[in-house]
C-alpha cells in the first residue's frame, strides 16, 4: 500500500470512525472527574454550550478542509495557505505528543482488565492489595510493568493503522457498538445499587453540589470545559482533518458535524451515569480527580463481591475499546502526515513501515511518562527536574505533556483555524465544500458568525486561561 489514500466505504462507517476518534479516555476518564471537581450540573451545562458554539463549528471546519484538500493536516493547511502551515504542524505534533501519555493510560486499563478478569476465575489479580490506592501506587511504581502494558497498547493500535481505512473500519465496526452496549449494561446494573440515585442527583440537579460538598467557579469551569471539549472531540489535533480527507464528496459534512459531537456528548454523559451512581452507592469520593477511574472505581468494584469482578472486567474493557478507538486515530494523523509529506516530495512510502516508525517514536515519548510514576513519590518523581518549573499547577510529567497539547497547541490551533477560514481565506472555503453534496445548509449563517467571531473569542479565553492554570495561576 504505497502512498495510497483510502476512502470510507460509507458515511455510516465514517461516522463510526469519527465517533471512535472522539469517544475515548477524555469521555470515560477526563469528563467524569472534571465534572466531579467542577460542581456537576453547572459544568455539564457549560460543556453543552461549548460543544454547540465551538465543538460543532470546529468539527465542520476541520472536516471541510480535510475533504477539500484530500490531505492530512500539514499538507492540507499548507496547500490552502503556505504561511499557515504551522497550524497543521500543531495538529500533527499534538497527536504525537498526546500518544505519549494516552498510550500509558490505556495500558493502565489493560492491567485492570486483566486483574478483574483473572479474579473471576478465583486467581488474585491485584497482588493482595488492601485498597485501590495501594494497588495503583504499586503498579505505577513498577515502570517495567507499565512499559509492558504500554507497549501492548501500541502493538494493538499498529495492527489496525497499518492497513489504513480498512483497518480503522474493522476496529470501529466492533469497538464502537461494543462500547455503547457495555456502557448501557453498567448503567442498568447501577440502578440496582442502594444509594445510586444520588449519582443522578449530582449530575442532573441543582442539589448536586450540596450532596457532594463541591464548589463552583464559573471561569474555571469554562476553561476546563473548553479544554475537555477539544480533547474529547479530537479537535485541534488533526484527526478530523485526516478523517475528512477520506470522505466522499456525496456525504454530508453539515449533518456529520452535529451527529459526531452529539454522540460524543451522549457517551460522556453515559460515562458519568456509569461512574457517579456507583461512586455514591459505595461511599467513595466524587472529587477524587484523575484517580477516579483507577483508584475510586477499583474500590467500588471490589466492594461488590463476586459481581464486582465481572462488572470491573466489563468496565475496563469499555475503557480499552474507547481508548484504542481514539489512539488509532492519533496514530493515523501522524502516519498519514508522514506519507503525505513524502508524497509531496515525490517519494514513495510503505504504510506498514511508516506505521512501525510512528509507533516507535510515540513509544519512546511514552517512556519518560512511564518512568515518572505520575510523580507519586511526593512530588519527587523520577523525571521531577523536567517539569518542576511548572510549579503548583502541575504535579508530574504527564501534566507537562498535557500543557503543551491541551493547554497550548490544541486551543491555539483551533483559534488560528477559525481566523484562517473566517478572515484569511474567507468562509466560502468551508461553505463551498459543505455544499458540495448538493444539499441545503440551513445553519450556514450560524456557522459563519461562530467561525468569525464567537468561536475565536472563546478559544482565546480557553487558551490563555488553560495555559496559565498549569502554572497555578
Amino acid at each position: 500500500m504505497e502512498n495510497e489514500r483510502g476512502k470510507w466505504n460509507s458515511n455510516f462507517i465514517f461516522i463510526l470512525a469519527a465517533v471512535g476518534s472522539a469517544i475515548g479516555m477524555g469521555n470515560l476518564w477526563g469528563f467524569p472527574y472534571k465534572m466531579g471537581a467542577n460542581g456537576g450540573l453547572p459544568f455539564l451545562l457549560i460543556y453543552f454550550v461549548m460543544v454547540v458554539l465551538c465543538g460543532v463549528v470546529c468539527m465542520c471546519v476541520e472536516m471541510a478542509i480535510g475533504r477539500k484538500t484530500g490531505k492530512s493536516p500539514i499538507e492540507a493547511i499548507g496547500g490552502l495557505a503556505r504561511r499557515w502551515k504551522i497550524v497543521g504542524w500543531f495538529g500533527a505534533l499534538s497527536a504525537t505528543i498526546i500518544m505519549g501519555f494516552y498510550s500509558m493510560l490505556i495500558g493502565y486499563a489493560l492491567r485492570y482488565f486483566v486483574g478483574f478478569l483473572v479474579q473471576i476465575f478465583g486467581v488474585g489479580g491485584f497482588a493482595g492489595a488492601a485498597s485501590g490506592a495501594d494497588f495503583f501506587v504499586a503498579f505505577t511504581q513498577n515502570p517495567g510493568a507499565v512499559l509492558l502494558y504500554t507497549a501492548i497498547t501500541f502493538l494493538i493500535c499498529s495492527l489496525f493503522v497499518m492497513f489504513g481505512t480498512s483497518g480503522l473500519e474493522k476496529f470501529n465496526k466492533i469497538g464502537i457498538p461494543g462500547l455503547f452496549i457495555i456502557l448501557i449494561a453498567i448503567i442498568i446494573y447501577n440502578l440496582t445499587l442502594p444509594g445510586a440515585l444520588n449519582g443522578y442527583v449530582f449530575m442532573f440537579s441543582s442539589k448536586g453540589m450540596e450532596i457532594a460538598g463541591t464548589s463552583f467557579n464559573f471561569l474555571k469551569a469554562v476553561r476546563t470545559a473548553g479544554g475537555q471539549m477539544l480533547f474529547s472531540l479530537s479537535l485541534g489535533m488533526g484527526a478530523m482533518i485526516t478523517y475528512g480527507s477520506y470522505l466522499d464528496k456525496k456525504e454530508s459534512i453539515a449533518r456529520s458535524a452535529w451527529i459526531i459531537p452529539v454522540l460524543d456528548t451522549v457517551a460522556s454523559v453515559f460515562a458519568g451515569m456509569a461512574i457517579f451512581p456507583a461512586v455514591f452507592a459505595m461511599g467513595q469520593d466524587v472529587k477524587a480527580g484523575p484517580g477516579l477511574l483507577y483508584i475510586t472505581m477499583h474500590n467500588v468494584f471490589t466492594t461488590m463481591g463476586v459481581a464486582g469482578n465481572v462488572i470491573g472486567a466489563l468496565f475496563y474493557l469499555l475503557i480499552i475499546f474507547a481508548g484504542v478507538s481514539s489512539a488509532i486515530s492519533l496514530m493515523e494523523v501522524t502516519t498519514s502526515a508522514i506519507i503525505d509529506g513524502r508524497t509531496a516530495k515525490g517519494k514513495k512510502s510503505s504504510r506498514k513501515g511508516v506505521t512501525f516508525a510512528v509507533a516507535l517514536i510515540m513509544f519512546i515519548l511514552s517512556i519518560p511518562i512511564c518512568l515518572d510514576r505520575l510523580g507519586l513519590a511526593g512530588g519527587e518523581g523520577a523525571m521531577w527536574p523536567l517539569y518542576s518549573f511548572l510549579g503548583a499547577g502541575s504535579q508530574d510529567l504527564l501534566d507537562l505533556y498535557d500543557m503543551v497539547t491541551e493547554g497550548l497547541m490544541m486551543p491555539l490551533g483551533a483559534l488560528l483555524m477559525c481566523v484562517l477560514v473566517g478572515w484569511k481565506l474567507g468562509f466560502a472555503t468551508v461553505r463551498d465544500e459543505v455544499l458540495a453534496d448538493g444539499r441545503k445548509w440551513k445553519l450556514e449563517k450560524f456557522f459563519e458568525v461562530c467561525v468569525k467571531y464567537i468561536t475565536p473569542v472563546i478559544m482565546a479565553f480557553v487558551l490563555v486561561s488553560l495555559f496559565l492554570s498549569y502554572f497555578g495561576l
